[in-house]
This record gives structure tokens, C-alpha cells and sequence, in this order.
């Protein structure tokens, strides 16, 4: 009988031991502590910064901020190439914080359970207008009044967003889109090269950032008086930072709260100003909603598309 006891006993135990462990793994609790943190960003985040300086200048700012929080191991900045590879390495739990555009959120998201901490805040504005302009002078008051005119589009920060926003923006207004309705299409990473142009009248029409048409405004006022405002978009939100929504790190969620005070020491203002990055605040569903409701609008045009074509 005492025998038989302890082969229940035995059983019991090891059966309680298998239960633990699944229920720990499907938590998705991450129990390697032992392992640096990782940080990464996407390739569209350096548009307008050297790779080289951001990662050197972010890897001194989490060398103090382990010194700080007591991490044992080091963190690790990390540069993807692009998306694919971030999303390799988010999948295989490679890298527990990733700096990207919103834009670049919204692809992941569907492939990946990221979820979204912390958006960036470019000062000025923070949710940034797209302005299209024409010079003052020009007597075009209509948006019809483009057409097979030039335009130049600023890229950089927002990536193909601003594109996407005038596509929609024309479907809606003449029924045509941005490639059948424009002579021809300049785009540019740089606001001077997209603004400048316009204001000499070597193109007919810009789209740019309000961010970047004030601050251009600035340092040359004639810029405000000779460009007229003809269309604005919403505005959108252009940095975030974003997690594994299922994977459970403590470690990682300390890091997070300390980028979110990363203007509180000299390094994390560095890295800010080299961003042109005014503050990172808590994110907030509000944030996404501008590019959400683009991207849907994008989506449903493709499957009307697609439903024709049948």
C-alpha cells in the first residue's frame, strides 16, 4: 500500500510540474534574464539622420540607462535593413523594442502581436498637417486647376504616407489618381528640395509637412508670402515605439518607461535633438486613427479594384 502511495505521489508531482509549465509558456512570460535586452530600429527611422551617429549615440544613452536601472547585461541597438528583417527578428524574439514609423506599424502589425507604448512628438506640430501649395501668384484656387501640372512630394519621415493621402485625396475629389492626374511626380526625402522649387517656380505644385514649411518659414518669411496653401491633410503621428503585446518582460517594460523620461538626462536629449525629436509621450489609441482610417480607405480601393478586374 505504501508503495502504491508513492507512485501516486510521484505522478501527481510530476503531473503538477507539466501542468506549471505550460500554463508559465502559454503566458508567454520570457525567463531568459540572462539574455540583453534588444533594441531596434527600422530603416526608415534614419531618413534624415546618419545610421552611424544615431546607433553610437543611442548605445552610450542605454549604456547609462543599464548603469541606472542595475541590468547585468548590456543592451543591445540594433539597425534592420528592412522590414523583413525586423519582422524575422520580432518573431523570433530577437529583439524586445523596436523604434519605427507609424506606417511601418500598421504593415507589422497583421504578422506580428506588436503593440504600441510610446509615439513621438516633433514639437511644433504633433500631429503633423501634409500642405499643398502653389505660389500666391499662380491664379490656381481649384485643385482641378492641377491637373497634368508638376508636383513635388517630401517623403522622409512620413514614407509613402503622403502619397497615399494625395492618391485618396484626388479619388475623392476629381476621380483620378495622383499618376494619371499629374504631368509628373518628383519625390523627395528633403523638405528644401520639395519647397524651394515651388518658391523659384520650377514646379507647379508641393506637398510637404506643415512642420517643415513653418520651420523653412522661418529662417526665409517670403517663403509664408509667396506659397499659398491650397489643400491640408489630416495630421498623423510619424515615429513610434512598440513591443510584442505577448511576450511578458519586466526588464523591457523598465526600459520602456526609461525612453519614455529620455529627455530628463544630457544623452537622451542628444538622441532627441538628433531626431529632431521634441518629447516621446505615452501612446494613445487617438494617435493612429488619421493613418488608420487612410490605410483603410488604401485597402478598400484595392479590393474594389480587384473586384472589377473579375
Amino acid at each position: 500500500m505504501s508503495f502504491l502511495k508513492f507512485i501516486i505521489a510521484t505522478c501527481t508531482t510530476s503531473l503538477l510540474c507539466l501542468l506549471s509549465t505550460m500554463i508559465v509558456q502559454a503566458s508567454g512570460v520570457d525567463h531568459d534574464k540572462e539574455r540583453p535586452l534588444v533594441i531596434g530600429y527600422s530603416n526608415q527611422a534614419f531618413y534624415n539622420v546618419d545610421p552611424r551617429d544615431a546607433i553610437g549615440l543611442t548605445t552610450v544613452w542605454v549604456q547609462n540607462a543599464d548603469r541606472r536601472m542595475g541590468n547585468t547585461k548590456e543592451t543591445k541597438v540594433v539597425f534592420f535593413r528592412d522590414l523583413a528583417d525586423a519582422e524575422k527578428a520580432l518573431k523570433a524574439n530577437e529583439v524586445d523594442i523596436i523604434i519605427l514609423l507609424a506606417e511601418e506599424f500598421f504593415l507589422l502589425r497583421d504578422r506580428v502581436p506588436l503593440t504600441p507604448v510610446l509615439s513621438a512628438d516633433y514639437g511644433r506640430h504633433f500631429y503633423d498637417e501634409l500642405l499643398l501649395m502653389v505660389r500666391a501668384d499662380s491664379n490656381i484656387t481649384r485643385i482641378d486647376q492641377l491637373r497634368q501640372k508638376n508636383i513635388r512630394i517630401e517623403s522622409g519621415q512620413k514614407g509613402k504616407i503622403p502619397m497615399m493621402w494625395l492618391n485618396a485625396f484626388l479619388m475623392g475629389k476629381v476621380s483620378c489618381d495622383t499618376r494619371h492626374f499629374f504631368s509628373t511626380i518628383n519625390s523627395n526625402p528633403k523638405a528644401s528640395q520639395v519647397i524651394m522649387p515651388l518658391f523659384f517656380g520650377q514646379t507647379d505644385a508641393c506637398l510637404a509637412s506643415r512642420s517643415s514649411f513653418e520651420t523653412m518659414s522661418e529662417l526665409n518669411p517670403q517663403l509664408g508670402q509667396k506659397l499659398r496653401i491650397l489643400e491640408k491633410s489630416p495630421g498623423f503621428i510619424t515615429g513610434m515605439v512598440a513591443v510584442r503585446r505577448d511576450i511578458l518582460n519586466p526588464r523591457r517594460d523598465a526600459m520602456v518607461e526609461t525612453i519614455r523620461d529620455i529627455g530628463s538626462h544630457p544623452r537622451g536629449r542628444q538622441l532627441l535633438t538628433l531626431f529632431k525629436i521634441n518629447r516621446v509621450v505615452e501612446y494613445r489609441e487617438e494617435h493612429l486613427t488619421a493613418i488608420n482610417s487612410l490605410l483603410r480607405t488604401q485597402r478598400d480601393k484595392i479590393e474594389n479594384t480587384s473586384r472589377k478586374k473579375r
